[in-house]
C-alpha cells in the first residue's frame, strides 16, 4: 500500500534574528521528541527518534555563501557513525567576508533585476527561480 506524501516546503527572504528563532524552536521541538511545522494552511507533525542521518553543507563562492542543513530519520535503528569531527561556533562578524549589501526591496526591485539579468548572461550562473544557463552551474549536482 502507497502512502501519501505530505510536505511543507517555505522559501522566503527573512532577516537573521527570524532565523534564528526558527532555529532556536527547532532545537527545542528536537528535544521534546516532535517537530510540529505549521506554514499558513499547511502542516506536519515529524518524530525524530534514535539516531538522525545528519547532513550539513557550507559553500562560498565569491559573495555567493550558502548553509544546508538536513536531518532525516527512520523507524528502524541504526548505529551511529564513529570520529565525526565538526565544530560550529560563532567568530566576530568582521571576520566573516561580506555576502551581500542589504538593500530596499522596494525601492531597487527594477535595478536589482535589470542587473540579475545582466549578471546571468554574462557569467552564466543561475539565479532563484531560473535555469542555469551552462551545465558547469554552481547549483549543478555533481556526477
Amino acid at each position: 500500500m502507497k502512502q501519501s506524501r505530505k510536505e511543507v516546503i517555505v522559501q522566503a527572504a527573512i532577516p537573521v534574528p527570524q532565523v534564528v528563532e526558527y532555529l532556536e524552536q527547532l532545537v527545542a521541538a528536537l528535544k521534546s521528541g516532535a517537530v510540529h511545522v505549521n506554514a499558513g494552511s499547511q502542516e506536519l507533525v515529524l518524530g525524530p527518534r534514535g539516531v538522525l542521518g545528519f547532513e550539513l553543507r557550507a559553500r562560498q563562492k565569491g559573495k555567493r555563501q550558502k548553509l544546508a542543513l538536513e536531518l532525516s530519520w527512520r523507524k528502524r535503528l541504526v548505529s551511529p557513525d564513529e570520529g565525526v569531527e565538526l565544530s560550529i561556533r560563532s567568530a566576530p562578524a568582521e571576520t566573516a567576508p561580506e555576502a551581500i549589501e542589504v538593500v530596499d526591496l522596494d525601492a531597487a526591485a527594477p535595478v536589482a533585476e535589470a542587473a540579475s539579468d545582466a549578471d546571468t548572461s554574462a557569467k552564466g550562473e543561475a539565479h532563484e527561480g531560473e535555469p542555469a544557463a551552462s551545465p558547469a552551474s554552481d547549483d549543478a549536482p555533481s556526477a
